[in-house]
């Protein structure tokens, strides 16, 4: 039969231990289903075809199991009653004749004799052949008795059929001539044989086919996979044809190549360090195997550690190229270290290497990640007299970033012209800063206008572009101008996404209007688009300014609910909610609950936290978070400046303020001193304030003087004022009674 899961082959399988499968039978188990179909025929036809009385089943399942491989029926389908071998039968007599059996049971009953099993294609292809085939493989007379192997399948059958019993003796098994095959059944095998994958030729120019799951490019863990489970099951099936992945030099290459791309340095290093053993590779390959490993630091945000792989270069017979130097460039681009790359332009300069286009782009972007806009001016004014190509807009975009993040919109048009009168064309880049200049300025009218010009000169605009006109008017609180771009965008077959409603929702963030928030939320979720993080966080800064800490909390937690995580973000919009209610119990809930959630406080929630501490008279709860603050500053030093510390300390100096004790306010004063954090003017009023409201208005005179003198700070006129009155007040008392 060929429809249904093979009986045989799930017999099999629980006899060698291995998984059952559905799968349709092979060809030899189609042989058998064959051999029997023509047997039942002739049985079925009578004495015409068939002469004699009935066959029994064995003879009927012995005769179908020689015809399905091919060989040579060694008895006639005939039988005594008396169970006689065919030698002692006489002529055929048609007296006591039995009636023809039923083919259909005699099948069920016997073809699991050669039905295929699970993914072979019968007996000759199972590797688990010894378990039902015979130990000598040759055709053998119906009379003599054949010796099978423990625990096979032929067991059942000898059960059946007198003639297949096993012999325990020990005698030797006489063979007969063994069957001779035709020409054309070795045709038919090899044909057969030829179509299985693993015996196919592979093509010239291609490798295997990797049988394992994933891309073996960016996997690669075949030897690892070897060494750490050490199974010679294991390495017995590797090792078949049709399991082998053949991994090249070329193959290694373009592996390490993909990892360096993606930074993953510790797999770059492991596949360098395979293709490093062979010596005859080091010499040709050298060069490139060390700029990958530059690019691959580079990528992962160490500049060192690619400055290290330079410096090994040096030492070395092939010495680093214009590929090296620009990529450790980038590298020290990214972090704004513009010393060091000043530093190896020298040295290029010095070995012979002429600095490109890209490293004046290079050296302009360190600047620009600095904010010094003269630094970039003197790297453009290098670059022109070097002499080297320029055909690209990369470096004058540096200068453009740093004056779209003032809004310094005068000066973004002056350098624009300085790039058209050294001959290049504005890009999208270039286009996008000028929009996000005149955005930073708030007027949006500008921006809509050279959105337009660059439309008229051929450049194509982005979504990034419409973004950038929609939050000018959104800075401009026209959230109506920014749903008309939004629908131009629409227009220009852009689809707006997340962030372009994120926009329209900071619209509303000025003013609170928590409804027209809300029906942004539901218009996204109407066109299928999902919020994001930063729709969330803006959703709690909206009831933040609504002083609404309630909705606040709740959008915290749907955004849980929803699967979206929580950033820092989200939950200093939160406390910033809760400290405007006057929550500040629930504003140090959430301050423990981030840290719970694997996030760190940044300086917005540190200072967000101790100013409610301040308002709210909690001076122990502001000194535990300051010091809380000190301890993450030691190892996050740059986000934690100085001025940072001085707005940290001074709201627990505010906070005993207002608990009433000024000795210790005056000792957080000495405090910030000595650390060398200089203490805002707010530090200075507030103590003086403080003593005139005790009434001691001598050492509210005195403060007042100090903030003059120590820090140079002029003193409020208003606070001038009321200690002036405090005391002349106080004067005329005592003279009054005197």
């Amino acid at each position: 039969s060929s429809d249904g899961p093979s009986e045989l082959g799930a017999m099999r399988s629980r006899w060698a231990g291995l998984p059952v499968t559905d799968q349709r039978p092979s060809a030899s188990g189609r042989g058998l289903a064959q051999g029997l179909l023509a047997v039942a025929a002739l049985a079925s036809f009578g004495p015409a075809f068939c002469p004699g009385p009935a066959p029994s089943p064995s003879a009927v399942a012995r005769v179908a199991f020689r015809v399905s491989r091919g060989q040579r029926p060694a008895v006639r389908l005939s039988a005594e009653a008396d169970g006689s071998s065919p030698k002692e039968r006489g002529p055929p007599s048609d007296e006591g004749s039995e009636e023809a059996p039923v083919f259909e049971d005699i099948f069920e009953e016997y073809k699991y004799l050669d039905e295929g099993d699970a993914g072979g294609s019968g007996v000759q292809d199972d590797p688990e052949a010894a378990l039902y085939r015979p130990k000598k493989p040759s055709v053998r007379s119906a009379t003599k008795r054949v010796k099978y192997d423990d625990d096979s399948p032929y067991d059942e059958l000898a059960s059946m059929d007198p003639e297949l019993q096993r012999d325990d003796g020990s005698e030797e098994w006489e063979d007969d001539d063994e069957v001779e095959v035709s020409d054309e059944e070795v045709e038919e095998f090899l044909a057969e044989f030829g179509d299985r994958d693993y015996v196919k030729p592979i093509p010239e120019g291609t490798t295997p086919i990797d049988k394992f799951e994933g891309d073996a490019r960016e996997s690669l863990d075949i030897f690892k996979e070897l060494r750490s489970n050490p199974s010679r099951r294991l390495l017995y099936e590797r090792g078949l044809p049709d399991q082998q992945a053949l991994v090249t030099v070329k193959d290694r290459l373009q592996g390490l190549a993909i990892f360096a791309e993606a930074g993953n340095w510790k797999r770059a290093r492991y596949l360098m360090q395979g293709i490093w053993i062979k010596r005859k590779l080091r010499l040709p390959l050298g060069r490139i195997l060390w700029n990958l490993m530059i690019k691959a630091h580079a990528r992962a945000g160490r500049p060192k550690a690619a400055e290290s792989w330079v410096v090994d270069m040096l030492t070395r017979v092939y010495q680093p190229d214009l590929f090296s130097y620009n990529t450790m460039l980038q590298a020290f681009a990214q972090e704004g270290n513009y010393f060091k790359a000043e530093k190896w332009i020298r040295r290029m300069k010095a070995r012979g290497v002429a600095p490109d286009i890209w490293s004046y782009t290079a050296l302009a972007n360190s600047y620009a990640a600095v904010g010094n806009l003269a630094g970039v001016e003197r790297t453009l004014k290098a670059m022109k007299e070097s002499g080297c190509e320029v055909s690209n807009a990369y470096a004058y975009n540096a200068a453009l970033k740093l004056c779209a993040k003032d809004g310094d919109v005068k000066k973004a048009e002056e350098w624009v012209d300085r790039l058209t009168d050294a001959g290049l064309l504005p890009d999208k880049v270039t286009y996008l800063f000028l929009i996000r200049a005149y955005a930073q300025d708030k007027d949006p009218a500008g921006a809509a206008e050279w959105l337009e010009r660059m439309d008229e000169a051929g450049v194509l605009p982005q979504r990034q572009h419409f973004h950038a006109v929609m939050t000018a008017y959104t800075r401009s609180n026209d959230l109506e101008g920014a749903e008309a771009w939004l629908r131009v965008m629409g227009d220009k077959g852009l689809f707006p996404d997340a962030y372009s409603y994120n926009i329209l929702l900071s619209a509303t963030m000025h003013d609170g209007d928590v409804f027209t928030a809300e029906a942004l939320v539901e218009r996204m979720n109407a066109e299928g688009i999902s919020p994001d993080v930063v729709t969330y966080s803006t959703m709690i800064g909206i009831y933040a300014e609504a002083r609404d800490f309630e909705g606040a909390l709740q959008w915290l937690y749907k955004a849980e609910d929803n699967g979206v995580e929580p950033d820092i973000q989200c939950y200093n919009q939160a406390i910033k909610a809760c400290t405007r209610c006057g929550m500040v119990a629930k504003a140090e809930d959430l301050s423990r609950r981030l840290l719970r959630h694997g996030l760190l406080p940044d300086v917005y929630t540190y200072n967000t936290l101790l100013g409610g501490f301040a308002k709210d008279g909690s001076a122990q709860a502001a000194e535990f978070w300051v010091d809380h603050m000190r301890r993450s500053a030691r190892w996050r030093h740059l986000e934690f400046t100085s001025s940072q510390m001085a707005i940290a300390y001074g709201e627990v100096l505010s906070a005993y303020v207002r608990e009433g004790n000024l000795e210790a306010a005056e000792a957080w004063h000495a405090q910030m001193l000595g650390e060398g954090i200089e203490p805002e003017a707010r530090c200075y009023s507030e103590l003086a304030r403080g003593h005139l409201e005790q009434g001691n208005t001598e050492a509210a005179r005195n403060w007042l003087e100090r903030m003059e003198s120590w820090a140079n700070l002029q003193p409020p006129e208003k606070l001038l004022e009321e200690v002036a009155e405090t005391g002349t007040g106080r004067q005329s008392k005592v003279a009054t009674a005197a």
